[in-house]
């Protein structure tokens, strides 16, 4: 799947970036300790791993339609206009067609599970359920999760994300002057999550339907 390589490269940049910002929480504790704005560390962390994920669908997303549109492979519930469809130059086809396809998901956050879903089904059956069973394979049985329970924690993830992106992370319960708590802990542990998941994605999307 070389296909994918250039945007798994800027997705592993990203989520480096991530963890260098958990690394500038440690330094701000160690010459400031006890200063409420270090945590302002974390959730730039948490905010930058979320938001690679959601460019990293988008990415592998527009790659596959892109090729499946170049070799005539199946698709499902992608709709692209016949003014873009009839263009003779096929190069030029193809680039128009990424570029629609580009716009109309330029909207949309694949970090909601839902939303997730609706884009990877148009390229294969069952997406949840294949990322359920690779994220489940090999790991003991105390770790591995339901599929209701890996959509939830993902969904969880999507709302914290949302809380610091569209609300400051203000806790409404101060009047407007606390914030949300967060610690390394939980953005670590966000992190490492998203890379996994995110690890299964180019496989999923290239899984052609069955005939």
């Amino acid at each position: 799947m070389e296909r994918f390589n250039s945007a798994i490269a800027v997705f592993q940049h990203a989520v480096e970036r991530a963890r260098q910002m958990v690394s500038l929480y440690d330094a701000l504790v160690a010459l400031r300790p006890r200063e409420p704005a270090n945590d302002d560390a974390l959730r730039s962390a948490y905010f930058q791993v979320v938001s690679s994920f959601d460019f990293f669908a988008h990415e592998i997303a527009a790659i596959e339609a892109n090729y499946r549109l170049s070799k005539n492979i199946r698709t499902k519930k992608i709709s692209v206009p016949m003014e873009l469809m009839v263009i003779v130059n096929e190069e030029e086809r193809i680039a128009a067609a990424d570029s629609y396809l580009r716009q109309q998901n330029s909207y949309r956050a694949f970090v909601d599970p839902g939303k997730l879903a609706e884009l990877l089904s148009c390229y294969c059956d069952e997406p949840w359920k294949k990322i359920h069973i690779s994220f489940n394979d090999g790991k003991n049985e105390s770790d591995k999760l339901g599929l209701e329970e890996l959509k939830g924690q993902l969904k969880n993830i999507w709302r914290r994300r949302n809380q610091i992106a569209h609300e400051a992370d203000v806790n409404p319960t101060f009047a407007g002057i606390g914030l949300w708590p967060i610690d390394k802990t939980d953005t670590q542990f966000t992190i490492d999550f998203i890379v996994e998941l995110g690890r299964f994605l180019p496989m999923v999307i290239s899984t052609e339907f069955d005939a």
